[in-house]
């Protein structure tokens, strides 16, 4: 036990000069994460249905190029993303920017859940009907019951 708590230590020490080393501020590493982010939030006018991250279009890959350019000039990240939307239009929208368009899908899975609940709720707890017999019919029941009964 005591020789898995040592090792355990051991490896936490050694993490954290490792971690000091990565966790140096690098502006172009900083750039490209913000790119990156970036072509995540905006969807590729090339591949329907894909961001500029997941498209592997040289045309994606020329946008994508576009906005590191414009970062390492300092063009603020507002900016380049407007640039873009004027080029392509509505269609790289990808992330909804208002509180409404957040919420509005989960409104509507919850509002979808509970008309669910309350579906199946009635239709679980309501009995089946009873069947509805004539008098015949039921008087010739009557009859083949005491017929069985000793």
């Amino acid at each position: 036990m005591r020789i898995a708590a040592l090792a355990l230590v051991t490896c936490l020490l050694a993490a954290v000069p490792a971690a000091t080393v990565f966790a140096k501020d690098d502006p172009e590493i900083d750039r490209a994460r913000v790119a990156h982010e970036l072509s995540r939030e905006l969807m590729s006018p090339y591949c329907p249905g894909r961001t500029l991250a997941d498209c592997p279009s040289p045309d994606a890959g020329a946008v994508r190029d576009e906005i590191r350019a414009a970062l390492r000039a300092g063009e603020p990240l507002e900016s380049i993303r407007s640039r873009i939307e004027e080029r392509f239009g509505a269609v790289v929208i990808g992330v909804p920017r208002s509180t409404l368009g957040l919420a509005l899908p989960i409104l509507i899975l919850a509002v979808g859940a509970v008309v669910l609940a309350l579906v199946l709720r009635r239709a679980v707890a309501r009995p089946a009907p009873a069947p509805r017999l004539s008098r015949e019919m039921t008087a010739q029941l009557e009859r083949e019951l005491r017929d069985i009964e000793p």
